[in-house]
């Protein structure tokens, strides 16, 4: 089969975000299997209260805050491959910056869109299991920390954060699909973002290397002039 210089030159500039992109987003899956799969490799009989308190209530956040980062650093470290002369090295920035976050969050809602169907079906039974195993120490643990407070809150039953930790139905995976376009769709602005920072700072960095060149030719051209 034969491919035609353009079709090599164009797998030449996406092959930069690709790249890229990829790495980054194969962190983000590493990370996001890590959190969602936890209760595959918690042993809550010899994990204290407190961590399986601060893992159910955080590592979510966590997760989504680790898939952001990712997406911007994939776009912070990004290089274009090949410049093209008659387009703007600002939009090449900006069309990478984008293309690499983006194709961090579309790995991203892949894994979570399969780890969701996971959880629905072959893996429910061992997360009900976790959930029936680590709300009684987590609730222990929040109301004992609760009466320390001044205005203590009202107290919170193991059956209700059993409830809040069951695995999801299948239905589910309808706004998981949603979530995934979404994700795609924020991550792939920050990325944008971070482009026309990148962008705006090449701009000024080369303005100020280009005025002592600038002056200086000026006063060549002024030298050669008086000598004439």
């Amino acid at each position: 089969m034969l491919h035609s210089a353009g079709d090599f030159s164009l797998l030449e500039r996406l092959l930069g975000p690709l790249r890229t992109g990829f790495f980054y987003g194969i962190l983000a899956v590493l990370a996001t299997v890590a959190i969602d799969l936890r209760f595959l490799y918690v042993d809550p009989a010899a994990t204290p209260a407190w961590i399986l308190s601060v893992c159910e209530t955080f590592l979510p956040l966590l997760g989504a805050a680790v898939q952001i980062f990712l997406g911007i650093l994939a776009a912070i470290r990004v290089r274009p491959n090949r410049l093209d002369p008659d387009v703007p090295y600002r939009s090449i920035l900006l069309r990478d910056c984008a293309m690499a976050a983006t194709i961090v969050a579309v790995m991203v809602g892949i894994t979570l869109f399969l780890t969701t169907a996971l959880q629905a079906t072959v893996l429910a039974d061992s997360m009900r299991g976790y959930a029936s195993e680590v709300s009684p120490k987590i609730a222990t643990y929040v109301n004992d920390y609760g009466k320390e407070l001044r205005n203590p809150p009202p107290e919170t039953s193991a059956s209700e954060i059993e409830k809040n930790l069951q695995p999801p139905t299948l239905q589910y995976l309808g706004r998981s699909i949603s979530n995934f376009v979404l994700r795609a769709l924020f991550i792939g602005v920050l990325g944008a973002v971070v482009g026309l920072i990148r962008g705006w700072s090449w701009q000024r960095r080369e303005g100020v290397h280009a005025e002592p060149s600038a002056a200086s030719s000026d006063v060549s051209r002024a030298g050669g002039t008086r000598d004439s």
